[in-house]
């Protein structure tokens, strides 16, 4: 890793605050800055990194954005039956 030294309008800064504190994984400032990076020059200039062009969010991401789930039903403290899948083939 290497570190670099950037300004950004103050307008910029409190945003990029204000976004740590909302997400619930509370990531550092600086891997904000370096996916936002990362993804302007995958659209951008996708040889620079040796890698495909930036489609979008993946579904890993999306479930990390979704934050906490609640718990499996229960019912009295049992577990509800689910119905079992069945493999149809076709």
């Amino acid at each position: 890793m290497k570190r670099i030294s950037i300004t950004i309008p103050d307008e910029l800064a409190e945003a990029l605050d204000k976004a740590t504190k909302l997400d619930p994984l509370k990531p550092p400032k600086s891997r904000i800055v370096s996916e936002a990076l990362m993804r302007y020059l995958a659209l951008k200039y996708p040889s620079l990194l040796g890698r495909r062009p930036f489609k979008g969010p993946t579904v890993v991401a999306a479930l990390k954005i979704a934050g906490p789930r609640a718990p499996s039903p229960t019912l009295r403290r049992a577990r509800v039956q689910t119905p079992r899948w069945i493999r149809v083939e076709g």
